[in-house]
């Protein structure tokens, strides 16, 4: 069932090559974010449980482009100096310990001078596909990094990204990433001591350092959790949609991974 959306005034889906439209999609949720393909401001947002909101009339009928992340993910950034051609899936292997079925894709993050090996589970991918055929694959990691490196522009910055059982962070300081990395997380204990993890691994102290969280699976007690130890902490998403849009229950920073597509694909 169909949980939620925001839509702007001026958003009409029948308007065709106007809008870009990015796609989350997996461990039983699913949401898409439009944006203006010109500017990039949101137009509209919209999610639900499993993959239901993909079939609301609300979905532009004619996209310029469509990109989408697919969850679980696998992947790894390889150095482009280390990374040999043909070699992608010895790389993913070496770090996950195997291989699921599915495409696997290569995506280059030209900041760090390194390529995101990447896979994605075969079902939910075809979902999307099945519905977008020319839509564009991408790693949440490269999302995240990207994220990361545009938000630390005057402090440290560690970005959170909660999944069904998983963490990924990103940490960056004066535009540097610091950490890229993915953690089991079963419960907010796991939230919070791998975040803390990673950010004295990076040599910072929590208090100092701004958390940017979010997440499909972020829940109100992780973020009480960790308020008690990052003192500084913004709704990942808050640039995107004013308040009188959100709502005062509604938390966009749900929707990071459709959110933050925009950028990587303009």
């Amino acid at each position: 069932m169909v949980r939620g959306s925001l839509l702007a005034k001026r958003y009409a889906p029948e308007v065709e090559r106007t809008w870009h439209l990015s796609i989350l999609i997996g461990q039983g949720v699913s949401a898409w974010a439009v944006h203006d393909a010109e500017n990039g401001e949101p137009v509209a947002l919209a999610w639900s449980t499993e993959d239901h909101c993909l079939g609301l009339p609300e979905v532009p009928s004619h996209p310029r482009s469509v990109s989408f992340v697919s969850l679980p993910e696998w992947s790894t950034l390889v150095p482009d100096g280390a990374l040999v051609p043909g070699h992608e899936a010895d790389h993913l292997a070496l770090v996950h310990g195997g291989l699921p079925a599915g495409a696997l894709r290569d995506e280059p993050v030209r900041s760090l001078g390194a390529t995101c090996i990447y896979m994605h589970d075969d079902r939910t991918e075809r979902r999307v596909l099945e519905r977008f055929p020319n839509a564009r694959a991408l790693p949440m990691q490269g999302l995240l990094v990207r994220a990361a490196q545009a938000r630390c522009t005057d402090r440290p910055v560690l970005l959170l990204h909660r999944g069904l059982d998983r963490l990924d962070i990103t940490v960056a300081n004066r535009g540097k990433v610091l950490l890229s990395n993915t953690y089991p997380a079963r419960s907010g204990q796991d939230t919070l001591y791998f975040a803390l993890l990673a950010t004295e691994g990076c040599g910072l102290a929590a208090t100092e350092t701004l958390l940017h969280a979010g997440g499909t699976h972020l829940s109100d007690g992780e973020l009480e959790l960790l308020a008690r130890y990052f003192h500084s902490s913004v709704q990942a998403c808050a640039d995107s949609w004013t308040e009188d849009q959100q709502g005062k229950d509604l938390r966009v920073d749900r929707w990071l991974g459709a959110l933050e597509q925009f950028p990587c694909v303009s």
